[in-house]
């Protein structure tokens, strides 16, 4: 009969203790937008290899420019599906937005360091030979108090 009453105090405890957003933890302001690839696998090595001539290049332009904070490519196993993983680091959700301004800003330092529009084009529409976008997501990092 203890042992029951025990369980139950437990089990009322357990049931009355819960996180509570802002109190035991709250998301990031920063956001994440996460971008999931599935890459055919005799095209990995070339994916990859072309992103640094597009997405990378142009990614580090707007990190000069103060659009985002961070980017990263990340790589699973080429044999499983999906296999890389896109991320861009915003400060917060209306750094997303961007503006006419800072695309006028972009364009004009991507062909200060010679990127070819219609190159970063041309590159870019032969990703969609062997390459498939599974999802996107925005997420949020989760800070514990």
């Amino acid at each position: 009969m203890q042992r029951l009453i025990k369980l139950f105090a437990i089990f009322v405890i357990s049931c009355s203790v819960q996180a509570e957003v802002w109190k035991d933890y709250s998301p990031s302001e920063s956001v994440t937008e996460l971008t999931v690839v599935t890459v055919k696998p005799n095209y990995f090595d070339d994916y990859i290899t072309n992103l640094k001539k597009t997405w990378v290049k142009a990614m580090g332009i707007q990190k000069e420019m103060g659009v985002i904070e961070d980017y990263r490519v990340w790589i699973g196993s080429n044999a499983e599906k999906p296999n890389v993983f896109l991320t861009v680091r915003y400060k917060n959700m209306a750094a997303m937005q961007g503006s006419e301004a800072q695309y006028d800003e972009f364009m004009k330092r991507f062909r200060e360091a010679g990127m070819s529009e219609d190159e970063n084009e041309t590159v870019s529409k032969g990703y969609e030979e062997y390459r498939e976008i599974v999802d996107r997501k925005i997420i949020r990092e989760v800070v514990y108090k």
